[in-house]
């Protein structure tokens, strides 16, 4: 028997007993390499570190943004952040518009003030001639008691002139007003424009119809007057700005102011404080209340209608 001096005898490697020495780490155990499946039988290896699966062979795309695409505006849909909110149309914002309306008066002051005193010396020519009317009328007559037929005769005529050519002025600062809102250029000559005037004498005669009637109802009429302004609170303009008869004129105010009655009598009490106001001022004042009040006036109805207002 032979003898091992120098120490055990070390294990055979097809020793069963032994096991066998472990894997290099990232090894598979053994020692042999994966093999790649086949294609087209399902198999597909692990993904990157830090890269969802993907059942199709490929990274997932990444979540979707619940923000939003990349680039869109925040606030209102198709409106930059940081513009001007401008109401959806059919919906009128006082303060806008209020403050659109002193905005365009700056910029086109000249021609208001200087067409506003033009027409105070048209007013004042008028009311002269008026006065000799309502004399003359008393003189042919040959009753000048102030229950005369002559007198009264005059007066009615006097009064006629005064209201004609108050529909006529105010006119003049509407259609000044929606040259504005178009965005165009106005002068003192856009404020004595004789265009519609056919229309604006008819509308003119129905207000004295409307008036005559309601005079002669204590109270009552009064009340009835006062309703006949405010819905007929946009004929004026809609006989410039749509060449409209006085009829229906008055019938598509009706139907704009009875769309919303509380912003209605909103614009219909703003503009008459606004006129009324600028009367306190030593008269000086309607100089700015009127073409405020004809722009103001405007806006309601251009926001009304999905009409044009400039910026």
């Amino acid at each position: 028997m032979s003898e091992n001096p120098g120490g055990p005898t070390p294990p055979r490697d097809d020793d069963p007993s032994v096991p066998p020495p472990p894997p290099a780490y990232g090894q598979p155990a053994g020692g042999v390499p994966p093999t790649p499946p086949p294609p087209g039988s399902g198999a597909y290896p692990p993904p990157a570190y830090g890269t969802p699966a993907d059942p199709s062979g490929g990274a997932y795309p990444p979540p979707a943004s619940p923000y939003g695409q990349p680039g869109q505006p925040y606030g209102q849909p198709g409106q930059p952040y940081g513009q001007p909110y401008t109401p959806p149309a059919g919906q009128v914002d006082i303060g806008a518009g209020f403050s659109w309306a002193f905005s365009k008066f700056g910029q086109h002051w000249a021609a208001f003030v200087l067409g506003g005193l033009a027409w105070f010396a048209v007013i004042a020519v008028v009311f002269a001639i008026g006065l000799g009317i309502v004399g003359g009328a008393a003189a042919l007559t040959g009753d000048s008691s102030a229950g005369g037929f002559g007198a009264t005769l005059g007066l009615a005529v006097f009064f006629a002139i005064i209201l004609l050519l108050l529909v006529l002025f105010s006119a003049a600062f509407v259609k000044a007003a929606l040259k504005v809102a178009d965005g165009r250029p106005i002068s003192v000559g856009d404020l004595f424009d004789t265009s519609h005037a056919g229309q604006l004498v008819v509308l003119a005669l129905l207000y004295g119809a409307a008036g005559l009637v309601a005079s002669l109802i204590p109270f009552i009429g009064q009340i009835a007057l006062i309703a006949v302004g405010f819905f007929a609170f946009y004929a004026v303009v809609s006989i410039i700005d749509r060449n409209l008869g006085a009829i229906d004129a008055i019938r598509t105010s009706f139907s704009l102011q009875t769309r919303d009655l509380g912003t209605g009598i909103l614009v219909y009490v703003v503009v008459g404080l606004v006129s009324w106001v600028g009367s306190l001022v030593c008269g000086v004042g309607v100089l700015v209340s009127l073409p405020v009040g004809a722009l103001l006036t405007v806006y309601a109805y251009r926001r009304l209608t999905g009409g044009q207002i400039a910026a």
